[in-house]
């Protein structure tokens, strides 16, 4: 699967910096824009509308920020698409991980249309994407995936079809999480098989034959 990937958030002790990719321990202070003032995050929760909070990474010492609890800076880069993801569903993904952050709903539909081509890619092809991940479920696909996906509703009555955006579920969290079940779902079922096949290739022609005599 790829390094953890925790999403910027204020409040969060340490997270995935936007600016080096590392997970660090964030230190945090609020600035008030209206009356100058500044506090200490960890000693006093800022409320009201008139807050810049921000985070200085401990790793290398770059700032994020939030206005009024809103992620502001620098553009988040999500976590990169799975090396083995077929290349149309990883164009998807891509332009997708640019403009979540601040086109959470056109990232969202980029994504279930990504989902949507995998499903293709892995060999079903059915207009309904729920029968698809059923499908892919008996082939190996982890029951917890197709239940991660009918949270986010990708699939059922609310399905998003190709050219289609669902405005009630389509933010920040829903891309992230989106983005991580099309990692896991290439992991499961093209990564570890191709992993398990190169480890069966190095295998001496003598073992093989034994294997296959085995199993016939």
């Amino acid at each position: 699967m790829g390094i953890k990937y925790i999403e910027p958030a204020t409040f969060k002790k340490s997270f995935t910096c936007p600016h080096c990719g590392a997970i660090s321990l964030m230190h945090f202070h609020c600035i008030s824009y209206i009356d100058k003032k500044m506090i200490g995050f960890q000693e006093v929760q800022c409320g009201g509308n008139s807050w810049v909070q921000v985070a200085t990474c401990h790793n290398c010492a770059k700032h994020i920020v939030w206005v009024d609890n809103l992620y502001a800076y620098p553009d988040i880069v999500a976590e990169e698409p799975n090396p083995d993801m077929p290349e149309e569903v990883k164009q998807l993904y891509n332009e997708a991980e640019l403009i979540y952050n601040k086109s959470p709903r056109a990232a969202c539909a980029l994504l279930r249309l990504a989902i949507d081509r995998l499903c293709n890619e892995l060999g079903e092809n059915d207009r309904d994407i729920n029968k698809n991940i059923g499908e892919l479920v008996k082939k190996g696909l982890p029951v917890s995936v197709q239940q991660a996906l009918d949270v986010v509703r990708v699939v059922g009555n609310k399905a998003v079809h190709p050219g289609q955006i669902a405005f009630d579920v389509d933010d920040v969290g829903t891309a992230t999480m989106l983005m991580r079940l099309l990692n896991i779902i290439v992991s499961r079922m093209i990564s570890e098989p191709k992993e398990i096949a190169g480890l069966y290739d190095q295998l001496p022609e003598s073992v093989k034959r034994s294997i296959t005599k085995r199993d016939e």
